[in-house]
């Protein structure tokens, strides 16, 4: 698995929208990964449940950083007019 992004609070408006598609997508593929591992064959109910949890969680997550992405372009928009 890859490290996940680094966070950069105090970055320009347009870093931060390009910063939160590209925690976005790293969610994304964890989700799949964990969607993924809740299907394999052998393990338990328990586990799998588990499994498709914390997938959801981080799926979850990635949707409300592509909305924050899209709430601060929009915003960008706004105040350049």
């Amino acid at each position: 698995m890859r490290s996940s992004p680094s966070l950069m609070p105090t970055a320009p408006l347009d870093y931060n929208i390009a910063e939160c598609r590209e925690h976005a997508d790293h969610y994304k593929r964890l989700s799949d990964h964990y969607k993924r591992l809740s299907c394999a064959s052998g393990i338990s109910k328990d586990r799998a449940t588990a499994l498709r949890n914390i997938a959801r969680t981080y799926a979850g997550l990635a949707g409300q950083l592509d909305r924050l992405a899209s709430l601060a372009r929009n915003e960008q928009t706004m105040a350049v007019k």
